[in-house]
């Protein structure tokens, strides 16, 4: 989920009557429905915001297919149903590998400009964001087309296939075609566009399956690990039934949701070595758990650090399979970068939910999209608790990007004044934690 998409989560009372994951699916389902194939789950109980100013939260997204295989007919439909709350870029393809490897989503920015392409907060390449970040229409592996991005999609809706915005149905025609749908963000679109009110909501978004019989995948760019198998077969073969998706699903989220518990629980306590005033304390920035199926968006330890001069924090990227940044301070829109924007070589333009201009790095006639590289390389000093001191966005260590950073670091000295530090990461922006100093 995206920072300026603060999508809060529904109330417990408001899903008594749901089923957890799979809450809106219909109880039965004709043969030439569309079989309902969930993409993330609702766990409200485990779904924590508390929003600006307030406690740390706790996102156990599901980085999970619901289920993670179906059958069907050449020529029928799925239904990939958006969790409420949920962000994911889902896409088709016969092969996952080549489609990454076709439209990488990160990669290291080394286009060979020299200082400009290193990020200050990491110490190395800055994190690059390719088109697969967006939905694509004509794209293959051959590059028979342009892929066609659409970039004012990059926080959704998708451009095919949302029932409730009438859009068309999105079509998947296997061979070498990958057929990337999106953005697929868990809100209620007719809501947000005719109010502007963020309202979660399950979300379909229809794909016509016209691909030959043989196997393909679908899967999420955006968190790799996420994926199931797509199996099309000839007229006359069985097929999956709703019931059959539906049992697997609920057998998924209940494995996903107690390894999620139990890697939660074994971080509770502060990681600490050496004595006071030579001490490093771990601070994990995200988790995940059974077999990347769940990413914690959460910090660990979960209670405030306590820190003298000549301690220091080492924060640590623990999830392969997702992006997070650590920024000081919390809640300072007038000074907080963020999250993703234009590389300008020597600067850095955030892209929010308003318009913006995007910038060049000198020498180039086309815009990179990259994280924000940050503002303080690892060993930084805290100096007082409304100073800007910014790991940038790093990524997790499935995204294969050579030269990547999957930890940062920061002392307290001398100069640091006594007080609250309070830290965020402004992709998920409950994620925060606290450092007393003194």
């Amino acid at each position: 989920m995206y920072r300026w998409m603060r999508l809060s989560r529904l109330s417990a009372a408001a899903v008594l009557p749901l089923m957890l994951g799979l809450a809106s699916m219909p109880a039965s389902a004709t043969a030439a429905a569309p079989l309902v194939i969930g993409v993330d789950a609702f766990d409200p109980a485990n779904q924590v915001d508390f929003g600006p100013g307030g406690p740390p939260g706790r996102i156990f997204e599901y980085t999970d297919f619901f289920s993670r295989q179906v059958t069907v007919h050449s020529g029928g439909a799925i239904d990939l149903r958006s969790a409420p709350g949920s962000f994911h870029v889902v896409a088709l393809a016969r092969d996952e590998n080549w489609a990454r490897s076709t439209y990488p989503v990160a990669f290291a920015d080394n286009d060979g400009s020299g200082p400009t392409d290193i990020a200050a907060g990491s110490g190395t390449n800055k994190l690059g964001f390719g088109v697969s970040n967006f939905p694509l229409t004509g794209s293959h592996r051959n590059h028979q087309g342009p892929p066609n991005p659409a970039f004012n999609n990059g926080f959704g809706p998708p451009v095919c296939g949302v029932a409730s915005l009438g859009q068309p149905i999105c079509s998947f025609t296997g061979g070498d075609q990958i057929q990337v749908l999106g953005p697929e963000v868990g809100v209620d679109w007719a809501t947000l566009f005719t109010t502007g009110q963020f309202v979660p909501s399950f979300v379909d978004q229809l794909v016509t399956i016209n691909a030959q019989p043989g196997r393909y995948h679908y899967f999420c760019y955006i968190h790799p690990g996420m994926r199931g198998q797509l199996d099309v077969v000839g007229s006359g073969a069985k097929t999956s039934t709703q019931a059959e998706i539906d049992r697997a699903s609920n057998a998924q989220f209940a494995a996903d949701q107690a390894a999620g518990k139990a890697a939660e629980a074994a971080l509770v306590a502060p990681i600490v070595t050496g004595s006071a005033g030579a001490r490093t304390f771990t601070v994990h920035v995200g988790i995940n758990a059974a077999d990347n199926h769940v990413a914690i968006d959460e910090v660990f330890p979960t209670s405030p650090l306590r820190l003298q001069a000549g301690d220091k924090v080492r924060y640590l990227w623990a999830d392969p399979h997702n992006f997070h940044s650590v920024t000081f301070p919390a809640w300072s829109p007038a000074i907080e970068p963020l999250p993703f924007g234009f590389d300008c070589g020597t600067g850095y333009v955030g892209v929010g939910a308003g318009p913006v201009t995007p910038c060049f790095e000198p020498g180039d006639t086309t815009f990179e999209v990259i994280g924000d590289p940050g503002n303080a390389g690892p060993g930084s000093s805290l100096k007082d608790p409304t100073s800007l001191l910014d790991a940038g966005v790093l990524g997790g260590n499935g995204y294969d990007v050579s030269r990547s950073a999957q930890s940062w670091w920061i002392t307290a000295d001398t100069h640091s004044a006594a007080g609250t530090y309070r830290f965020q990461c402004t992709i998920h922006d409950w994620m925060q934690g606290f450092l007393d100093v003194g």
